[in-house]
């Protein structure tokens, strides 16, 4: 077997992933162009058309690509939404979208502003990504296997290989050998169980105890309809949260998300009643000639986690972890994709660095470069979950100042429209406050853009800003430095998770939406 730290212009001889979910499929497209061969083994039969796996219960409910990971996947798969469209995805290029705000107020928006894009359902994305993934030479996919254990190397400070067994086999084992394996087994991985059999202390892992649950229903458009939005959210608060949007097949899926405990239901008189709750007269509208596809299925995610490997000095060389099997987020954010594919992204960079700078404890290396690169999406959705009731942290680095950055981000979406309609009238599209706000939940900038003494003056200057104002001096007491030294202490510094990315190999994404961004009003 070949040494595993890749260093020479040759490639290695085999890599492992396990999953054949999107994370699986992203890493197994970057491993391709290292390795001579790479094997993706997976527990589920693999579906020949477009469907949702009985290894991916989430799959039915709704999904959504952030703007970055968006921007990868077409870097790493040319001509990727045109393939989309073809198989029926719903163009968003000249769509509008409707934002309910926490306080009932709506901003819409038209068309969307970011060049062509599509929408489409988790089981037609993961679908056409795999067929991409298993056109690729040297790529083969071993599907109905259970990863049971890695075999450690006799001087245990490598990993060598694993042992498969067919499902529904109780006894035989088979020993597969590798150079390279990477789980992306997402959220039921045994990683953690097959490291301490092998001996290895693990580091205290980060848990977000949300219980959240989201309940999904689907529906029919007849043919000829014309929806007047393409999609919809409405962002919980401490009450429901909806995400509406229209997929393929004329369909559309209509979500109800909340935390705390609080699990919408599946029961059809009441998963309706709640939504029309939660989104009042525009429901109508939204739903207009539409007939239900089948009853609302339900999904409870009770904590969230983040593994934090790349603490351990003695991590065993040969092995890595991506996805959710790395870090699982809350899914009502729609990060998993995103972070999966920026993770992807990340691996494809140290891979390349490694052939012109070989360094010892690589696989090391590779995690402690994909924390940094996840860690907004993890501050974001961690902030927001934490400021729910009943929602609790464990870990070493708990998130600090969770209400006073709550309020600041109430604060911001309240009057960010107020400060953009000036800026729409100069002509500065690429300049406003909403928009930097959908970079960063996009994951394309820091969340110290938004978040910052300069921003905080301008909003506390509009007309009618003064109760929060107050809000916001109580909280303060408790910090004697001045604002920014306070958002220095309570705010990660994210300048590592941005300084190398795909992002600077694209045009500015200010200047996309400059070219063809629309006023948005309040109503």
């Amino acid at each position: 077997m070949q040494n595993n730290t890749i260093g020479t212009q040759a490639k290695q001889r085999q890599a492992i992933v396990i999953g054949a979910g999107i994370a699986g499929l992203l890493a197994a497209r970057v491993l391709a162009e290292y390795y001579e061969r790479v094997l993706v083994v997976e527990r589920d039969q693999l579906p020949s058309q477009p469907q949702p796996r009985a290894g991916t219960p989430q799959s039915h409910h709704l999904h959504r690509l952030l703007p970055r990971g968006k921007m990868i996947l077409q870097r790493l798969f040319p001509g990727f939404l045109e393939d989309l469209l073809a198989h029926g995805a719903v163009p968003l290029e000249q769509t509008k979208s409707l934002l309910i705000a926490k306080d009932g107020r709506t901003a819409h928006s038209a068309p969307n502003a970011l060049g062509k894009d599509a929408s489409c359902s988790r089981a037609l994305l993961e679908w056409e990504i795999r067929q991409r993934v298993q056109a690729m030479a040297g790529v083969h996919f071993l599907s109905q296997q259970d990863v049971v254990g890695l075999i450690a190397a006799p001087d245990q400070k490598s990993i060598a290989g694993l042992h498969l067994r067919k499902r529904g086999q109780l006894e035989k084992r088979t020993p597969l050998f590798a150079d390279l394996i990477v789980d992306a087994s997402g959220r039921s991985s045994k990683l953690p169980s097959w490291l301490q059999e092998l001996g290895y202390h693990l580091p205290e892992t980060e848990q977000v105890h949300s219980a959240i649950g989201y309940s999904t229903r689907y529906y029919q458009f007849p043919v000829e309809t014309e929806p007047e939005w393409s999609n919809a959210l409405k962002p919980f608060s401490q009450s429901d949260g909806v995400a509406f949007s229209l997929i393929e097949n004329h369909t559309c899926a209509a979500i109800i998300g909340n935390i705390g405990g609080q699990y919408p239901p599946t029961d059809v008189v009441e998963f309706e009643q709640r939504l029309s709750d939660a989104i009042g007269p525009y429901l109508p509208q939204l739903l207009r000639d539409a007939k239900p596809l089948g009853n609302p299925r339900g999904q409870r995610i009770p904590v969230c986690k983040r593994h934090h490997f790349e603490q351990m000095e003695d991590w065993p060389a040969g092995l890595l972890v991506l996805g959710d099997a790395f870090c699982n987020f809350d899914p009502i954010y729609g990060q998993g994709m995103s972070v999966a594919a920026i993770e992807a992204e990340t691996l494809a960079q140290c891979l390349q660095e490694q052939q012109s700078q070989p360094r010892p404890g690589f696989e090391r290396y590779v995690l402690q470069r994909m924390q940094q690169a996840i860690d907004p999406a993890w501050w974001l959705s961690s902030v927001s979950d934490l400021n729910a009731q009943g929602v609790t942290y464990t870990g070493h680095s708990p998130v600090r100042g969770v209400r006073l950055v709550q309020l600041y981000l109430d604060l911001y979406l309240k009057y960010a429209p107020v400060l953009d309609r000036e800026l729409l009238q100069q002509g500065k599209y690429g300049q406003t406050y909403l928009l930097k706000n959908f970079l960063m939940n996009g994951l394309l900038i820091s969340p110290c853009e938004v978040i910052n003494a300069r921003v905080l003056a301008a909003l506390l200057a509009v007309g009618g800003a003064s109760e929060e104002g107050r809000l916001l001096a109580e909280l303060l007491q408790g910090y004697p430095q001045r604002f920014e030294e306070i958002l220095d202490d309570i705010i990660p510094d994210f300048s590592l998770s941005f300084q190398e990315s795909v992002l600077l190999s694209q045009p500015p994404v200010a200047q996309v939406v400059g070219t063809r961004a629309r006023k948005e009003a309040f109503g």
